[in-house]
């Protein structure tokens, strides 16, 4: 579960979603499905914290893979849920997705599976988010690790990455996955398929505003972790 110094990812399949622990207080980032809460619970329990000790949801975007049970953590702890600005409206939507480029794709088997699961965890009967902070970017929040906000619009308008400088990771969320999630197969740092960002242009040009961050740990909304420096994982990714 530990995949870097104090960052935890939780075992969800193809959706990742990551607690950061500064001290005995927690951070996190993004909420899966509705049906991962348990996940949640458990996993939290094995390293001895529980849904208490969050003090805060960051989601990378508004889509319903991220979103999931993080109205359930708002009410449970009190806690505030963080998201872009230029998300906010759409975090209080519920189904939030790329349907097109999804159901476009449902014949291939790994989209299939991915619609099964989402099917199985709850989507279509997601709570919205009632109430979210808007963050912009390239501010340090002062929430539990610290993390520095960087916006990365083009999967979605909102879409960022965070900066945990302490555990130095870089959660990119969609923004960049290692995960093809059409064929399902893992690979170097890729965007997501055209057909699944908002603006496919905007989406590369943006990368650039994580080529400063040097050498870093990239904890993807899809995929495993990728370690190097960004401006290598940058090429890659446009190179997809």
């Amino acid at each position: 579960m530990e995949i870097a110094t104090n960052v935890y990812r939780f075992d969800t399949g193809p959706f990742n979603w990551y607690v950061v622990r500064d001290g005995r207080d927690l951070t996190l980032v993004d909420a899966g499905f509705p049906g991962h809460y348990g996940v949640l619970v458990r996993g939290l329990a094995a390293i001895g914290q529980s849904v208490a000790d969050i003090k805060c949801v960051l989601l990378t975007h508004a889509h319903a893979d991220h979103m999931g049970f993080a109205e359930r953590v708002r009410r449970e702890t009190k806690c505030p849920v963080y998201i872009h600005s230029e998300d906010r409206v759409a975090a209080g939507r519920s189904l939030q997705l790329p349907w097109f480029g999804l159901l476009s794709n449902a014949w291939r088997p790994f989209v299939a599976s991915i619609l099964t699961h989402a099917s199985i965890n709850r989507v279509f009967i997601a709570p919205r988010i009632q109430v979210v902070r808007s963050i912009d970017g390239d501010n340090e929040l002062d929430v539990p690790g610290n993390p520095r906000v960087i916006h990365v619009p083009g999967h979605t308008p909102g879409e960022v990455a965070y900066h945990f400088p302490k555990s130095n990771v870089t959660i990119t969320g969609d923004s960049i996955v290692t995960l093809n999630l059409f064929t399902g197969r893992h690979g170097l740092p890729q965007l997501p398929h055209r057909l699944l960002n908002a603006d496919d242009k905007k989406s590369r040009r943006s990368l650039d505003m994580l080529n400063e961050l040097g050498d870093t740990t990239v904890l993807p909304g899809h995929g495993k972790p990728w370690r190097g420096k960004l401006e290598d994982a940058i090429v890659s990714a446009r190179n997809s």
